[in-house]
Formats: C-alpha cells, sequence, structure tokens
C-alpha cells in the first residue's frame, strides 16, 4: 500500500531530531555562552518586570508600583495627582521608544548569537554589533513585513496567518546567515520550511507549550522566560540542519 504520511522516515535523509530532542543542546549552548545571552536576554527581563509593575491592580484603579502593599516602601496607594499625569504620558512615551530601539537591537544581536552559536563559533558582543549596524534596519523591515503578514492572515482566517508563521519562521536566520534582502530572505525560508514542514511544526509547538505556562500568575512568567531562555537556540539549530538538506 502506498505512503501517504508526509513525515519523513527514520532512515530517511529528510528525517531530523523532534523539536523536544533540540531542547538540550540548545541549553548547552545557552549555559556555555551565558555571558552573552545573559545579557542580551536581561533586556526583555527588565522590560516584563517594567510591564507587570505597571498593570493594574485587580478591581482597583491604581497599578502595582502606586500600592504600599505591594512593595515595602513608603509610596501612598491611590492615583498620581492631576498635575503629574502630563509628566507620565511623556514617561510612558519615552519608554516606549526606548523599549522598541532597545528591544530591537537585543532581538538582532541575539537571533545573530544564536545563528553564530549554532554554528559552533565563538561569541563576541564586539561582533554582534557589527551585525546590528550592518543589518539593523533591513532586519527591522523584515520584523514589520512578515509581523504585518502573520497578523492580516490571523485576523481573516487564523489558517493562513498560521502558516505565514511556518514559511517565514526562519528568515531572520537567513537573513543574518545569507546577508539576503527582506524578499529574498522570505522565499528563501518558506523553501527551506518546504523541505520537512513537520520539523518546523514542532518547534513552534514546543514554544506553544512554554508559552502555555504564563497562565501560572507570577511563577509561571518566570518559568516560561526560563525555559524559552533555554530552548532559545533551537531554531538557529534546526535552520542549519534544514540548511544542509537543502
Amino acid at each position: 500500500m502506498a505512503r501517504t504520511s508526509r513525515r519523513a522516515r527514520r532512515n530517511s535523509p529528510l528525517h531530523l531530531p523532534s523539536a523536544f530532542d533540540l531542547f538540550r543542546p540548545s541549553k548547552e549552548i545557552v549555559i556555555n555562552n551565558i555571558w552573552i545571552f545573559g545579557p542580551l536576554y536581561a533586556v526583555p527581563f527588565i522590560f516584563w518586570i517594567h510591564s507587570w509593575i505597571w498593570s493594574p491592580l485587580p478591581n482597583q484603579p491604581v497599578h502595582w508600583w502606586q500600592n504600599s502593599r505591594s512593595f515595602s516602601s513608603g509610596w501612598p496607594g491611590g492615583p498620581l495627582p492631576t498635575y503629574s499625569t502630563f509628566l507620565v504620558v511623556g514617561f510612558s512615551l519615552m519608554w516606549f521608544v526606548i523599549i522598541a530601539a532597545l528591544g530591537t537591537i537585543a532581538q538582532i544581536m541575539s537571533q545573530a548569537a544564536q545563528l553564530e552559536a549554532a554554528e559552533g563559533k565563538h561569541l563576541d558582543f564586539h561582533n554582534l554589533w557589527k551585525v546590528v549596524k550592518e543589518l539593523g534596519w533591513r532586519m527591522l523591515g523584515l520584523y514589520i513585513v512578515v509581523g504585518l503578514i502573520v497578523v492580516v492572515g490571523l485576523f481573516l482566517l487564523i489558517i493562513p496567518g498560521l502558516i505565514m508563521i511556518r514559511r517565514y519562521f526562519l528568515a531572520p536566520y537567513v537573513m543574518l546567515d545569507q546577508k539576503v534582502g527582506i524578499r529574498e530572505a522570505m522565499d528563501r525560508s518558506a523553501a527551506l520550511s518546504k523541505i520537512n514542514t513537520g520539523s518546523i511544526w514542532g518547534i513552534l509547538g514546543v514554544m506553544l507549550l512554554i508559552g502555555m505556562l504564563n497562565i501560572i500568575p507570577i511563577i509561571g512568567g518566570l518559568a516560561s522566560f526560563g525555559f524559552g531562555a533555554l530552548y532559545s537556540v533551537a531554531p538557529a539549530l534546526r535552520y542549519q540542519q534544514l540548511k544542509k538538506l537543502a
């Protein structure tokens, strides 16, 4: 009887390790290069802490940092005075700009570090910064274009959006590795993902499971961040595997 499954046999050259199997090598790479990944991953962690502090208290019109019972401090509870509202708005806009700039730089450097570590290269902040200066605007454009395509796909019919995530999941690594433009990076990512679509869905599935830890208050968020950091090199490892098959 003819084989109907598109999943590669174990003895097939298209067979790749499962997404769960990539956790251990990813964890070892992150730990062995913690002096690089630690500071880079500290950036989104600080943003997460800031977001949590500014989140409203349940059933109260104040934020966590405005309530003296939330922290052991003398800050009085209750909303800020009206005369300081413009300071809060100005600070919020400034903070948004800082998050956008530092977050994008940290993202580019993190993915460059993941790619170089997956290739067995020595990591250095100087080299990572050179990547930002060379490809920063191009990578930002890629993030925006792919993000818009995915959002539109999810908004319209959901399924097309999920397919777009799979198709362009490796696009940042393609651009960093091959120094191509936005359209070329997306096309090559789509081509690589078609070699073994299950290998991409597997990575996305594990990342989804890690993200679901966030449903547990506070501890879940910390656990999700920790496991996510340890698994962060898995996409770059998968990219290297698919590139060899191609």
